[in-house]
């Protein structure tokens, strides 16, 4: 191998993918049995020792971080054809890399970029004693006492000089709605009956407000607007769009450290991200840009704002909008989180009974069992005392029926075909739920909600059958004949619209009515860029390695304008985001991702009549705004335009 190629450290070697062509036969042959014996080629970088018995395939996280962290080794033992798998996925201080331009071939355009940053970072002494900054805390606390920042692969000294002061509470804007950490915590039912919440940095107070009117018991505090409110222990906490109008660094650790001491439950985080930023005509400051209107703007990306709060806080930060995270501090609010994530509620309302009423007693709780039917099919299972609203279990009480007396009597009246459909169905929730808190390491039967234990016992009959259960799930994620199948039937069950390549298009509302494999998938989508919440429509690839989610402007409009588009990558790790803002692609025919229950599907289906009629052979996913209306003729340039 060439000497000024590869990073060498004592015997061994280390080179991106990339480069592996310039690599010598000896040691390129030993990475490619590796690959054989591993049977995977989804890494980063190759590790290879110099006797070329031992090779390490190493995956990091995105390359342009400037220090990537280390993700999952594989190290593969070439005489013993064995290899040894370590994951860092959920490590709060991963190692990280340095001086990677060395990685690369020597041909390729980011050497030069790669290696300014390496050099200015000699230039300060910052490399020197490299056995004490192979940890990303280690290396932050080095880049910190050194008072400099790397941004953008550049060196920005925060020992510049003060900054000016800033009109932060410009910043806060009037809104006629929640915003959208609420919005979120809301529809997750963070923020449920009896919790308390307190918006830490509440601007003008629309929140607080709009949650007092809905009988939640909210406070605010802002060191503008309402600077005497005191900073009390709250069950959920929100800190919303706070930590990117805060202009040092160092004040936003603070202040994100502050509001998470106050959270008892949970903590949410939001802030404006570079993908919806408004870039005005600012000057830069630090790492952000100051206004025009005097106020300090830090666009964070998705991974930043993930990176920066699971580090500092020592939690993992789940991702339920652009932007917008949740830090949980009680395990029992997160593992409920969790499984609401993966629940479907098609079986919250039964259809009305036909009750047996030849026993006296009986025929008076009539309303009372339909109450109790409505419970146990909504669960799948007969509820638990504490899980019975307290006036139906006063009633029974008076009554002297027991509980689980009266959940006999509610079973017996059901439909055993709609019954077993619903057990069926929270089975499946549960699969999912199990399969995807493998990657999380989730803690033991006895850490769950006292809810979920009963869910398991009486659908799975344990805990081990059910995370076996949940383990077989993910793992048929890798058997492409497993996701076909499944693609096959959710379309059959008239879910979304297949492509003349086998991948599946569906409308995200739908996502919760798919196959359990489908809706691993996505989640596994999820695990790796957050929540799909904010998608319009999911495309789920034929062999199951891929999730796409695009968004649209106005999407419940005939013909939705394509906003932005992001590809999770799950066989390479890898996500691609795309932005289409000003080409004015319109999806076509939006009825054939949709499900006739819809409550838009009646009059899109209509429309997409006309279009498909008039469209010349089959009508493509997307199309030029002009292309539409040449297609509709001068009916649809109103529609269009």
């Amino acid at each position: 191998m060439a000497h000024n190629q590869g990073k060498r450290v004592g015997h061994a070697v280390y080179i991106h993918r990339t480069a592996r062509d310039e690599l010598e036969a000896p040691l390129r042959d030993a990475l490619a049995l590796a690959e054989e014996v591993a049977q995977t080629d989804t890494w980063s970088v190759a590790k290879l020792m110099g006797d070329g018995g031992r090779v390490s395939l190493l995956t990091y996280e995105d390359f342009e971080h400037p220090f990537p962290a280390l993700l999952e080794s594989l190290t593969i033992d070439l005489q013993a054809g064995a290899a040894n798998r370590r994951s860092y996925r959920t490590r709060a201080n991963p190692p990280v890399l340095h001086r990677k331009e060395l990685l690369l071939r020597r041909d390729d355009p980011r050497r030069v970029r790669y290696g300014d940053l390496t050099r200015a970072l000699e230039a300060r002494g910052l490399l020197r004693g490299s056995r004490f900054i192979g940890t990303r805390q280690a290396w932050e606390a080095r880049l910190a006492s050194a008072g400099v920042r790397v941004v953008d692969h550049q060196l920005v000294d925060d020992a510049a000089g003060p900054a000016p002061a800033m009109r932060r509470h410009l910043a806060a804007i009037a809104r006629d709605g929640f915003s959208a950490p609420i919005q979120a915590l809301l529809r997750h039912n963070i923020i449920g009956p009896g919790a308390s919440v307190l918006d830490y940095g509440c601007g003008r107070g629309a929140d607080v407000e709009g949650l007092r009117q809905a009988g939640v018991a909210a406070t605010g505090w802002d060191p503008y607007y309402a600077p005497d409110t005191p900073r009390e222990l709250a069950d959920v906490v929100n800190l919303g769009f706070v930590l990117n109008v805060i202009e040092r660094p160092a004040e936003r650790l603070e202040v994100l450290d502050a509001a998470f001491a106050l959270a008892r439950g949970c903590l949410a985080v939001a802030v404006i991200t570079a993908s919806n930023a408004q870039w005005d005509r600012g000057r830069p400051l630090a790492d952000g840009r100051v206004t025009r209107r005097g106020t300090f703007q830090k666009f964070y990306s998705d991974a930043e704002l993930k990176t920066l709060l699971e580090a500092r806080l020592r939690r993992e930060a789940f991702r339920v909008n652009a932007g917008v995270y949740l830090v949980f501090k009680d395990p029992l609010l997160e593992q409920a989180f969790l499984l609401q994530r993966q629940t479907r509620r098609s079986f919250s309302c039964p259809r009305p009974t036909r009750w047996r009423t030849r026993e006296a007693r009986r025929a008076k709780l009539q309303p009372e069992l339909d109450a109790l039917a409505a419970e146990v099919l909504a669960r799948a299972r007969e509820p638990l005392a504490e899980e019975v609203e307290p006036a139906l279990l006063q009633v029974l009480n008076a009554a002297n029926i027991s509980v689980r007396q009266a959940c006999r009597w509610a079973v017996e009246a059901l439909d055993p075909v709609e019954f077993d459909q619903a057990q069926a169905q929270r089975r499946d929730d549960l699969r999912v739920y199990f399969a995807l808190n493998i990657f999380n390491r989730r803690q033991a039967y006895r850490g769950l909600p006292v809810g979920l234990q009963a869910d398991v016992k009486a659908l799975f009959g344990g805990f081990g059958p059910a995370s076996e259960a949940g383990r077989d799930l993910l793992f048929s994620l890798g058997q492409p004949e497993v996701v076909r199948a499944a693609l096959a039937a959710a379309h059959q069950q008239g879910l979304g619209w297949r492509d003349e390549e086998g991948a599946l298009f569906l409308d995200a509302r739908l996502l919760d009515r798919a196959p359990a494999v489908l809706r691993c998938l996505a989640g596994c989508a999820r695990r790796y860029h957050g929540d799909l919440e904010d998608a319009h429509l999911l495309k789920l690839h034929r062999l199951g390695d891929k999730v796409s989610a695009m968004t649209f402007e106005r999407y419940e409009s005939l013909l939705p304008v394509l906003s932005a588009r992001i590809k999770v990558d799950l066989a390479r790790q890898r996500i691609q985001e795309f932005d289409h803002r000003g080409q004015g692609q319109r999806l076509l025919a939006r009825s054939r991702f949709m499900a006739p229950d819809l409550p838009d599907w009646a009059a899109q289906h209509d429309f997409d009549q006309t279009v498909l009629a008039a469209w010349p052979g089959e009508a493509p996913l997307y199309a030029d705004g002009a292309i539409v209306a040449a297609g509709l003729g001068r009916a649809a340039l109103e529609i269009v335009a």
